[in-house]
């Protein structure tokens, strides 16, 4: 768990880094959205270990992350010509999951 708590960390803030430049961050947003998923699933293996609260959280996370990725592959005209949309709502989701992993990391470890 802490291996996932390190690494989101880092990745989150080198895309962070990257919006100073834009385009830097719009590439580092597609890792980080990769590798939160990746770790998403990882976390569903050991998803009866965790607390109802965690869970909970799990699930809304699933719930955004799903609805985001199906806005945006399905191309409605609003998502995909809006820059706002696209850098801030899927960076809500992933700060969204980066305090999910810090709960996880305070409680669990």
């Amino acid at each position: 768990m802490k291996f996932i708590y390190y690494t989101n960390n880092i990745i989150l803030g080198l895309t962070i880094l990257g919006y100073s430049m834009l385009f830097p961050g719009l590439m580092m947003q597609i890792v980080l959205g990769g590798i939160q998923v990746l770790f998403f699933f990882i976390l569903l293996f050991n998803y009866n270990k965790f607390s109802k609260k965690i869970k909970t959280h799990l699930l809304i996370y699933c719930v955004l992350a799903t609805s985001c990725l199906l806005c945006y592959y399905g191309a409605t005209q609003i998502f995909s010509n809006n820059i706002y949309i696209l850098i801030f709502l899927p960076m809500s989701i992933a700060i969204y999951f980066t305090y999910i992993v810090f709960e996880l990391n305070q409680k669990v470890l």
